[in-house]
């Protein structure tokens, strides 16, 4: 189900990926969305539209994804796309394919140019989780990375 996720799960998240199966990290970051939905009862419709690479426009959406990213450690308390934690990870999950993690690498250093465009809700991060979002639904395939 959320194939896009597991590319975002793959670089950046804290999740322990050494345990994990692609179908166990789907269903954990599931759970993060679903868990982060409770309070903003975002319309599941508009969550599926994520599962389509559908760049979120409404706050809302932006606000979930933010905080499934913070909870993942994708982006951090400041709402930022934490570009060691993506190494780190990176690193982790290279399983001795330096060109996994060299692409890996390369994709975090592209996406990490989010944090330098100026969003309206600062340390919120829901404008920036889009960015980060888009960044990864338009890069991923170049690297390697199925969506």
């Amino acid at each position: 189900m959320w194939n896009f996720f597991i590319v975002v799960l793959a670089l950046c998240s804290s999740v322990a990926v050494y345990a994990l199966t692609e179908e166990e990290l789907k269903l954990q970051f599931t759970k993060l969305i679903m868990k982060c939905n409770k309070d903003s009862e975002v319309d599941m419709q508009e969550l599926m539209q994520l599962q389509s690479y559908v760049v979120p426009t409404k706050t809302a959406t932006k606000c979930v994804l933010a905080c499934a990213y913070k909870a993942a450690s994708v982006m951090n308390a400041e709402g930022l796309y934490d570009i060691d934690h993506a190494y780190k990870v990176a690193e982790m999950m290279k399983n001795g394919d330096e060109k996994r993690l060299t692409n890996a690498k390369k994709m975090a250093d592209i996406c990490v140019k989010v944090n330098d465009i100026k969003v309206s809700d600062g340390e919120k991060g829901c404008d920036r989780a889009a960015l980060i979002f888009k960044c990864t639904v338009e890069n991923a395939p170049k690297f390697g990375f199925k969506l």
